[in-house]
C-alpha cells in the first residue's frame, strides 16, 4: 500500500513540472517573431546627368536624327561654298538652343536653364548673323519659319509641346533645312526657283518618315495599349507604303527605298504588339538602336542620283 502511494506521488511530481512548463513554452513560441516575406529592393533610378538636367544636351534621342539628317542631305545636294559652313554651325547652335529653350518656356524661365539659353543663343547669333549679311536672300525663309517657330513656342509655353500638331510643326521646320541649304549659293528668294527640286523631294520623304515616328513612339510609350493610336499609326504607315510604291513605279524613288518603307510598316505593327504580348514595354536600349538603323536606311536609299 505504501509502495503504491509512493508510486502515485512520484508520478504526480514528474507530471507537475510538465504541466507548468507547457504554457510557458507555448507563450515563448508565440512570442518569437514570425519570419516576414522578403521584400525586393526597388532598383535605384539612374540619376540624370547635370548636362541634361540643365538643358545643355537634348534629352530627346530622336531629335538628333531629325535635326541633322536633313542638314546633311541639303549640304550634299547644294553647290559647294564656304558659307555652307556658317549655315551648318548656325544650325547646330540653333538645334541646341531649340532643345533648351523649349524647357525654358515650359518652366516659366527657370534659372537653371538660363546659362545654356544664353550660350547657345550667342553661338547661333555668332554664325547666323554673318550668314545673313553674306546671303541676305535667306531672310525670305522667315515667311515659313516665323509661323512654324511661333506655333512651336506657343505650344511650349502652353505645355502642349508633345501634341501631335506641335511635333509636326517642328518636323517641318527641321526638314526645310534641306532646300534652304541649296538656296545658300543662289542669291535669289526661295520661291523664285533658287532651290534644287530634289531637295524638296528629300524634305518631303524625310518629313513623312519623322512624322510617322511620332504616333509610332506614342504606341510604345505614352499611348501604349491604346488601340486607337495603334490603328492610326498602322494606317498612316500603310498609306506611306502605298505612296512609296507609286513613287517607285514612276521612277521617283528606287524600289529599295520602297522596301524600307515596308519595313517601317512591319516595325509599326510588330513592336507595339510584341510589347503587349510580353506584358511590358520595350527598353530604350532596344527601340533606340533599331530606329537609328532605320534612319540610316531611309537616308542612304534616298534617290541621290535622280535628276529633276
Amino acid at each position: 500500500m505504501q509502495a503504491q502511494t509512493m508510486t502515485q506521488t512520484q508520478a504526480r511530481t514528474k507530471a507537475q513540472p510538465k504541466t507548468e512548463t507547457q504554457p510557458v513554452a507555448k507563450a515563448q513560441a508565440n512570442a518569437q517573431p514570425k519570419p516576414q516575406p522578403a521584400v525586393k529592393a526597388r532598383p535605384k533610378r539612374k540619376r540624370r546627368s547635370p548636362a541634361i538636367m540643365n538643358g545643355w544636351i537634348p534629352d530627346q534621342h530622336g531629335a538628333w536624327a531629325m535635326g541633322f539628317m536633313p542638314l546633311l542631305a541639303g549640304i550634299i545636294l547644294a553647290d559647294k561654298t564656304w558659307t555652307l559652313t556658317l549655315l551648318a554651325l548656325a544650325w547646330v547652335g540653333g538645334f541646341l538652343l531649340f532643345g533648351v529653350f523649349e524647357k525654358y518656356l515650359k518652366s516659366r524661365f527657370r534659372v537653371r536653364y538660363r546659362p545654356a539659353v544664353i550660350t547657345y543663343g550667342a553661338v547661333t547669333a555668332a554664325f547666323g548673323l554673318p550668314l545673313l549679311v553674306l546671303a541676305p536672300h535667306l531672310l525670305w525663309w522667315a515667311l515659313i519659319y516665323v509661323p512654324l517657330v511661333g506655333y512651336w513656342a506657343y505650344n511650349a509655353w502652353s505645355r502642349h509641346e508633345r501634341a501631335l500638331s506641335s511635333r509636326i510643326s517642328t518636323i517641318i521646320s527641321s526638314v526645310l533645312i534641306a532646300p534652304l541649304a541649296t538656296n545658300v549659293p543662289n542669291p535669289e528668294p526661295w520661291f523664285s526657283g533658287a532651290t534644287k527640286p530634289l531637295a524638296w523631294l528629300f524634305a518631303a520623304l524625310l518629313g513623312v518618315y519623322f512624322a510617322l515616328t511620332v504616333p509610332y513612339v506614342k504606341t510604345l510609350i505614352r499611348e501604349r495599349g491604346q488601340q486607337s493610336w495603334l490603328i492610326g499609326s498602322i494606317t498612316a504607315h500603310a498609306i506611306a507604303v502605298i505612296a512609296a510604291c507609286v513613287l517607285a513605279f514612276n521612277g521617283w524613288v528606287s524600289w529599295l527605298h520602297a522596301i524600307v518603307w515596308f519595313g517601317l510598316l512591319v516595325r509599326a505593327i510588330a513592336m507595339p504588339l510584341g510589347a503587349q504580348r510580353r506584358g511590358k514595354p520595350w527598353r530604350p536600349g532596344v527601340i533606340g538602336p533599331l530606329e537609328i538603323a532605320i534612319s540610316f536606311a531611309v537616308l542612304l536609299t534616298l534617290p541621290w542620283s535622280l535628276t529633276l
